[in-house]
């Protein structure tokens, strides 16, 4: 009888467990028990403008800018590798060759200018920035705003050196306070290139009254391909991929770059990258049609999953930086094939609100 006793209690006990293991976790659940407002994130998909004609003109992006700066973020963030990541992939350039040097020549290039005025490497130079910006007064002098441009470039973030160099009044930005005459002609020729990360990011930021940007971008998972190469050549050497490329409905992404001729257009351009139809239409385009299909070694495979490494590693920078500041607003700037996959991270994320980009730029 105590043995019988003993099993239906068991059998009760597992009756109970039984619902609750059947539910699987899913950290959206919290996101409806969070103590204050949500961290709320906007992800710009954007084409990369160094893509745009040579006849393109930075002022077509104004109505663009104020739709983003109505956002009011707190936080920009960019598609751009930090000086932490940069240092990383060129001491391990053995395994990542020619990775540093195709995404950070330009960074390291202009750190070694700072270096060799502030006699700070990269390492030392980031960990003066957060001692700067832990004290930065409400009203910096131009010859502070000058330093912290020369560390922002010596850490390798010549981006966020930019805002501080945009920030001086013209007359202000000479060679002085650790900035070099070398460093300011390489400052104003970075500024003269067409990239969203300064003609967007930067631009933005100065306008709102933000000290610096947070580079995000990784490309830690480049080795997977590197072996791969010819098998990926045969493979998107297919009549499929060509099918791909021609399908009308993938031409506008491909294009979307050389739309960007007037404002109007530009802003249209923008609100078609960050349409939902618009993300979906490249993802399936360029990845699904990947895996769909036999390939050589299964390198299709291979290549979405580096792209899947990536993209995760680069919104877990993102949730790096917003530990930081829970409640924030967030702006993310990055290629708009990154979009849709920002967003569908980022929707997991307990405390995060991911924010309609194409209704905020209507």
């Amino acid at each position: 009888m105590r043995t019988t006793i003993l099993a239906l209690a068991a059998l009760c006990a597992v009756s109970a467990i039984a619902p609750a293991a059947a539910q699987q976790f899913d950290p959206r659940s919290y996101q409806d028990r969070i103590v204050g407002a949500p961290t709320q994130i906007m992800v710009l998909g954007s084409p990369h403008l160094s893509g745009a004609p040579e006849s393109f003109d930075a002022a077509v992006l104004e109505p663009l800018l104020v739709r983003l700066a109505a956002f009011s973020p707190d936080i920009i963030a960019i598609e751009a590798l930090s000086g932490e990541s940069i240092q990383a992939l060129w001491q391990y350039r053995e395994i990542y060759p020619e990775v540093a040097t195709s995404y950070g020549s330009r960074s390291l290039a202009m750190a070694a200018l700072a270096r060799n005025s502030l006699q700070l490497d990269m390492p030392d130079a980031e960990a003066e920035v957060r001692r700067t910006l832990a004290t930065w007064p409400a009203e910096p002098t131009p010859a502070q705003r000058r330093r912290l441009a020369a560390l922002l470039v010596a850490s390798g973030d010549p981006n966020s050196a930019l805002v501080q160099w945009w920030r001086l009044d013209p007359t202000e930005r000479c060679a002085e306070d650790g900035v070099s005459t070398g460093l300011v002609e390489q400052l104003e020729a970075f500024a003269a290139r067409r990239n969203e990360n300064h003609l967007v990011g930067a631009r933005l930021a100065v306008r709102l009254g933000l000290e610096r940007l947070y580079p995000i971008d990784d490309h830690g998972s480049d080795d997977v391909m590197v072996d791969r190469v010819d098998d990926m050549d045969a493979f998107l050497s297919q009549p499929w991929f060509a099918e791909v490329l021609a399908d009308p409905a993938f031409t506008p992404l491909r294009e979307a770059g050389q739309n960007l001729t007037t404002p109007a257009q530009t802003l249209a351009t923008y609100r078609f990258l960050n349409s939902p139809a618009a993300g979906r239409t490249d993802a399936d385009a360029q990845w699904l049609s990947m895996i769909r299909r036999e390939s050589p070694s299964r390198v299709g495979r291979t290549r979405v999953a580096e792209w899947e490494t990536r993209n995760l590693r680069q919104v877990a920078n993102i949730r790096e930086v917003i530990a930081r500041h829970p409640g924030a607003r967030v702006l993310v700037i990055t290629g708009s094939a990154h979009k849709a996959w920002f967003d569908a991270y980022l929707r997991m994320m307990t405390d995060v609100q991911v924010m309609n980009t194409e209704r905020a730029l209507r």
